[in-house]
């Protein structure tokens, strides 16, 4: 397993207004620092590999994964997210698939996320992507997109 850590957030992929005007007012990021610093582990496995890697990102009030890896996603999928701790733990979440996490106050967030490798995984580039948001003053929104490699043994 080869591990790699990057910055992200400098080249978003893409940004939505949950309302209000992006930017316009007080974030709970700070005046004018949205979107906030994320930095993602970059993973490389091998098929039948699992491992964890992390996801760190500075002032949200919500997080959500899309369901391209995630547990509810296609059931074939020989890339797959399990168990996914967050520090702090979050205050609620929507019982949707993938959930909606939820914290109450603007919160720097950390999550360990499980990745699963089946043994017959063909070799190349997963792709996942994830939103995070803030609801305190303007609503801002911003959605990321990586890769899970996996290489042959």
């Amino acid at each position: 397993m080869k591990r790699r850590q990057f910055l992200a957030g400098t080249v978003p992929t893409a940004s939505v207004v949950l309302g209000g005007c992006l930017g316009s007012g007080p974030s709970c990021s700070g005046e004018g620092n949205w979107p906030p610093n994320v930095q993602v582990d970059e993973l490389e496995l091998a098929p039948g590999d699992s491992d964890t890697f992390e996801i760190q990102v500075d002032g949200i009030t919500a997080f959500s994964f899309d369901s391209r890896l995630y547990k509810c996603g296609s059931t074939d999928a020989p890339v797959r997210f399990g168990d996914i701790d967050f520090t702090p733990s979050i205050d609620s979440q929507a019982d949707s698939c993938p959930p909606f996490y939820v914290w109450d106050d603007c919160t720097r967030v950390t999550l360990h996320v499980t990745v699963h490798v089946a043994p017959d995984a063909k070799t190349g580039a997963y792709e996942y992507g994830f939103n995070v948001m803030e609801t305190i003053g303007d609503r801002n929104s911003q959605d990321y997109e990586y890769t899970i490699t996996v290489n042959e043994n």
